[in-house]
C-alpha cells in the first residue's frame, strides 16, 4: 500500500449488534471506497444499553490495534455510525415568508433548520444529522432543490436524527482512551436508507428493515431524510435460541443448523438437516426446524407491520430487507409479504455475492461519510 494512499485514509467505526467493524476508506475518482477493514465480535447491545459496557473500551482497543498494526499507522480521527437503538427521529415543518418574491439562497435553507434553538437545550439527545424530506414553495409546489427558485414563502419538512448523549459520551471516552481525539457521529440508518433509495432508483417513501443478531432497525426514508425510525429488541440470534430450546441442542449447534434452513422446501417427517459438531452428527427434523424459524420470522414481520400501520402515509410502502439476521433465509421475503401485505425486496450490496452482501450498514456509512470528510 503506497505512502500517499496511507496519508489519505479516513476511518469509520460500524457498531453492529454482534460485532464492531473498523473501515479504512479513501477517495478514488471522486467517490469514497473501502480500502481494508477489521472486525471483532463483542456482546452487543439491547434496549439502548451495551450488554458488557465494562469491556467496551478493551474491545475497541483491540480492534484499533489490529488496524494500526496492519497499516503501521496511528489512528486519531474516526467517523462513528450510531445504531438506531441509540437514536430517535424528529420531523418538523418550518416555514418562512418573504416581503416580496425572493430568490432562495443556500443560507435561507440552512437558516430554516435552526438546530441550536430547537435542540440545543436537550439534556438527553444531540443532533447528529438533519435532512430535508421536502421543501414547499408557492402553491404547495414541492422540491428537494429550492436554491435559485423564486417564491414568496418557503416551508421545509425537516428530519432530525438525534443520538443519546450517554452513547456519545461512552464512545467518546472509549475512543479517547485509545488515542482517537477527532470524532464525528453519523446515523447508520440514514446512510443505509440513502443508498437503498439511490440503488433502487426510487423517489417515493420506502421502509428499510435491517435485522441484525439481537436488534432490528426499521426506518422510512422520504426525500433525503428519515420520516420514521424505530427498533425491535429481536434478531436472528433469537431464532437460534428458539431452535436451541425446542430441539434441545447447544446454541452453537443451533446456529449451524439455522444456516442450513431453506424455508421453501416441503418435506416429510423423516428428513433432517445435518451438521457435524465436534465429531458428532447433529440432526434436526426439517419440518419442525422450518416451523420454528417461520414462526419467529412471522412474529418479527407482524411487529414491523404494526409499526408501519400507525400512519396512513406508509400504507402501501415497499419494504427493503437487509442485515444478516434474516436476509439469508430463502423464502423470507414471501413470509414478510404474506404477513404485512406489503411488497418486500432484498437490499444488498451491489455486485457482491460474498457472505457480507447483506451488511449494508457499512456501505451506507461510507456513502454518508462523503459529507463529512
Amino acid at each position: 500500500m503506497g505512502a500517499n494512499l496511507l496519508n489519505k485514509l479516513n476511518y469509520i467505526l460500524d457498531i453492529g449488534s454482534s460485532k464492531l467493524t473498523l473501515l479504512a476508506i479513501s477517495r478514488f475518482a471522486g467517490s469514497v471506497r473501502i480500502v481494508t477493514k477489521e472486525n471483532i465480535l463483542y456482546d452487543g447491545y439491547m434496549d439502548g444499553e451495551f450488554l458488557s459496557l465494562d469491556d467496551l473500551t478493551d474491545t475497541i482497543s483491540q480492534l484499533f490495534n489490529k488496524m494500526s498494526n496492519k497499516l503501521r499507522k496511528k489512528i486519531t480521527k474516526v467517523i462513528v455510525g450510531v445504531p438506531s437503538e441509540f437514536c430517535k427521529c424528529v420531523c418538523k415543518r418550518i416555514s418562512r415568508s418573504f416581503v416580496d418574491f425572493h430568490k432562495i439562497t443556500q443560507t435561507d435553507v440552512l437558516d430554516l433548520y435552526n438546530v441550536n434553538s430547537d435542540f440545543g437545550d436537550s439534556e438527553e439527545y444531540s443532533v447528529i444529522n438533519y435532512s430535508p424530506m421536502q421543501f414547499l414553495l408557492d402553491d404547495n409546489m414541492n422540491t428537494l432543490s429550492p436554491v435559485g427558485k423564486r417564491t414568496s414563502a418557503l416551508s421545509l419538512d425537516a428530519s432530525y436524527i438525534l443520538a443519546r448523549k450517554s452513547f456519545l459520551k461512552t464512545l467518546t471516552n472509549s475512543l479517547n482512551a485509545v488515542g482517537v481525539t477527532d470524532i464525528e457521529f453519523i446515523s447508520t440508518a440514514l446512510g443505509q436508507a440513502m443508498v437503498c433509495a439511490k440503488q433502487n432508483e426510487v423517489t417515493r417513501p420506502i421502509a428499510v428493515v435491517d435485522v441484525g443478531h439481537i436488534s432490528t432497525s426499521i426506518c422510512v426514508y422520504k426525500g433525503e431524510g428519515l420520516a420514521f425510525l424505530s427498533t425491535l429488541p429481536v434478531g436472528g440470534g433469537h431464532i437460534s435460541s428458539d431452535i436451541m430450546q425446542i430441539l434441545g441442542m447447544s446454541f452453537k449447534d443451533s446456529e449451524l443448523i439455522k444456516r442450513k434452513v431453506i424455508l421453501t422446501i416441503e418435506t416429510d417427517k423423516n428428513e433432517y438437516y445435518e451438521i457435524c459438531s465436534k465429531g458428532n452428527l447433529i440432526k434436526a427434523p426439517i419440518n419442525i426446524t422450518n416451523q420454528i424459524v417461520k414462526s419467529r420470522i412471522e412474529s418479527i414481520a407482524r411487529s414491523i407491520g404494526d409499526m408501519l400501520s400507525i400512519d396512513d402515509v406508509f400504507k402501501d410502502i415497499d419494504i427493503y430487507l437487509t442485515g444478516d439476521g434474516l436476509s439469508n433465509f430463502k423464502g423470507v421475503k414471501n413470509i414478510f409479504k404474506d404477513v404485512t401485505g406489503l411488497n418486500v425486496y432484498e437490499f444488498k450490496n451491489q455486485f457482491d455475492n460474498s457472505s457480507d452482501k447483506f451488511q449494508t450498514s457499512q456501505t451506507g456509512l461510507v456513502a454518508l461519510s462523503q459529507v463529512v470528510i
